[in-house]
């Protein structure tokens, strides 16, 4: 059986006007990450990426150590299918809701950022409203049924791709690893994102894969990090 290493971005820089580039914590996961992978002889055939900076950051210092001897994995192969969804399109969706007595305005939000407790359990009920379908009509909102797809389209695709005995690495967000989850569990919709609140940053995710068939094999495994000894690099934001 083949396999696919879904890896989750390092830290991005939360609360901060450009959310999406690592962290100094996240640049330092990411490096840890491609260490752990190198210096364990774990080959890959191929590798991928989402279209955020914060995916192609984290996978720098991966294409950086096997690049060098690989060619081939260079660069990262770009592909939106493991973009992560919208969150400031979801939030935005919401605020201009009227009927929602409990969407918090534009000022109230930026406020909100600096309190990440509170902004997670805001954030959370304006997924679990997305999921519902609330958003659907809402400009620049993917639905959640859209979003799933195009993961799922994004699997096949690097399927296609690439075949027998073959090892992949898929660096992208928290969002799509908890869709391939999905895929292979048959989770439901809010089970599925139960489970992407618990995806820590720089992570590892593995789905063995034949021509039509998905099986998870590990999950948010972030032991590559544990045995750094630092408590600063067990992030989930």
């Amino acid at each position: 059986m083949s396999e696919i290493y879904f890896i989750r971005h390092g830290q991005a820089s939360f609360g901060e006007e450009n959310y999406d580039r690592l962290s100094p914590v996240g640049i330092r996961q990411s490096g840890v990450t491609a260490d752990h992978l190198f210096n364990h002889s774990i080959g890959f055939h191929a590798v991928y990426c989402g279209q955020l900076q914060r995916h192609k950051d984290t996978a720098r210092a991966f294409c950086s150590l096997y690049g060098a001897q690989q060619p081939e994995l260079k660069e990262p192969t770009v592909l939106r299918a493991f973009d992560e969804y919208d969150s400031r399109a979801l939030l935005v969706a919401r605020t201009r809701m009227a009927q929602d007595p409990g969407a918090l305005s534009f000022e109230a939000l930026k406020l909100l950022s600096r309190d990440k407790r509170a902004f997670q359990a805001y954030f959370a009920d304006t997924v679990n409203r997305w999921i519902a379908g609330e958003f659907d009509a809402a400009p620049d909102v993917d639905t959640w049924i859209d979003f799933n797809n195009r993961v799922a389209r994004g699997v096949k695709q690097i399927i296609r791709q690439n075949r027998r005995g073959k090892r992949l690495a898929v660096f992208t967000s928290g969002g799509p690893i908890s869709a391939v989850v999905k895929m292979t569990l048959g989770l439901s919709s809010q089970a599925t994102v139960d489970v992407s609140w618990q995806i820590m940053n720089a992570s590892l995710t593995c789905v063995k894969y034949t021509r039509d068939r998905l099986t998870l094999s590990m999950f948010n495994n972030a032991t590559h990090l544990i045995l750094e000894r630092d408590p600063a690099l067990m992030t989930y934001r």
